[in-house]
């Protein structure tokens, strides 16, 4: 496996101009934490990193007070040496952490100990079932493909992963039991990079922001930046100095979609001679008459018959008609064989206007009698 630093942007920075998200500017230069914050040397030594993938507390401290109010939860479900949590404290809120790295754990709680701070390190990854945790703000730093770890290999280790798929779908697990746990209305806030391993770019920053589009409603990201040393490059030379990362900015909350539209076009699948039961949301809203108040559909659910030539039709038609397939926010295209369609449950078709319109189809297979 290709090797990686692992190092964080903004672990060996010298000075920053401060600054707070809370005005429109979309990028922002976090303050160096005070001595007494840094993560302490006797802990770095005790790591199998030697904590150089420990984030700043000023990284994490102006999001926690913009998206969040005192007294509420903060949650990090890659919480490493708890620099959120700490972060979390200092600014009234409770945090609980997720760590699945037994040692690291136990360094975050000293950590936290050493500044009195009360917070909830459980050891191990978020899961689904653990359906009693709640949390008013998720905000969390991604763990990097590509690092190779020397500690305990537990089970669920992203830092593990020998491919990138691997490596993507273990985000994808958790990031789906942060929406659990999270609030309606509660944001999700990933900070990511994209990265170089083995001479390779890969765009971490932006397939983390794709598997949130599949589970959260987007707004716009904030750019964070660090001083660093630069160095002059050879002509057409590419590298960088890395010194920025991305805040993606994520809300669990129901999509809005353009009804009119999706109305519009159910008729027209139906008058493509495709067969369907349509169930849910906006069923449930054309049954009560198409109200202009109330809860609003965010998609159309749709049952079809589980014929492989009629669901390949129907998703050829779509495209055609510039509607995107998604299986749980990863891109396909037709053909989609009937046993993976059916183990994610439905295929996702969505077509954004040049207005910013959606319409959202959610395809799901019927059992072969429902017709």
């Amino acid at each position: 496996m290709p090797t990686a630093t692992c190092a964080r942007v903004g672990s060996r920075i010298t000075a920053s101009s401060g600054g707070l998200p809370v005005d429109d500017a979309s990028w922002f230069a976090p303050s160096p934490d005070r001595s007494d914050w840094e993560l302490p040397r006797d802990i770095r030594d005790r790591d199998v990193f030697g904590g150089s993938d420990c984030g700043w507390v000023e990284q994490m401290r102006p999001f926690i007070r913009h998206f969040s109010q005192p007294r509420q939860t903060v949650l990090d479900p890659f919480c490493g040496f708890a620099t959120t949590l700490l972060a979390a404290g200092i600014e009234g809120r409770r945090g609980i952490g997720f760590e699945i790295d037994p040692q690291r754990a136990a360094l975050a709680r000293e950590r936290l100990q050493r500044h009195g701070v009360d917070a909830d390190i459980r050891t191990g990854p978020l899961s689904h079932e653990a359906t009693e945790v709640r949390a008013d703000l998720c905000l969390t730093s991604v763990p990097y493909f590509g690092c190779s770890w020397n500690g305990e290999a537990v089970q669920g280790q992203l830092y593990l992963e020998r491919d990138y798929a691997g490596f993507l779908s273990g985000l994808r697990a958790v990031f789906h039991a942060v929406r659990r746990s999270l609030a309606d209305d509660g944001f999700c806030i990933a900070m990511a990079e994209n990265i170089v391993v083995g001479g390779r770019r890969f765009q971490l920053a932006w397939d983390v922001a794709r598997i949130l589009d599949s589970l959260y409603v987007a707004h716009e990201e904030r750019v964070l930046c660090y001083p660093r040393s630069v160095s002059p490059l050879p002509h057409a030379a590419t590298s960088t100095n890395r010194s920025h990362e991305y805040a993606l900015v994520y809300q669990k909350r129901r999509e809005t979609i353009d009804l009119q539209a999706t109305l519009e076009i159910l008729r027209a699948i139906e008058g493509a001679g495709f067969d369907f039961r349509l169930h849910g949301s906006f069923a449930a809203w054309l049954e009560a008459g198409m109200p202009a108040h109330g809860r609003r559909p965010a998609d159309a659910d749709l049952l079809l018959p589980p014929r492989q030539d009629r669901l390949d039709a129907l998703l050829r038609w779509l495209v055609a008609r510039g509607f995107e397939l998604n299986l749980w926010g990863e891109p396909v295209k037709p053909p989609v064989d009937l046993p993976t369609w059916q183990a994610h449950h439905y295929v996702r078709a969505d077509r954004r206007g040049r207005d910013g319109s959606l319409v959202r189809l959610d395809l799901g297979c019927a059992s072969v009698d429902a017709f």
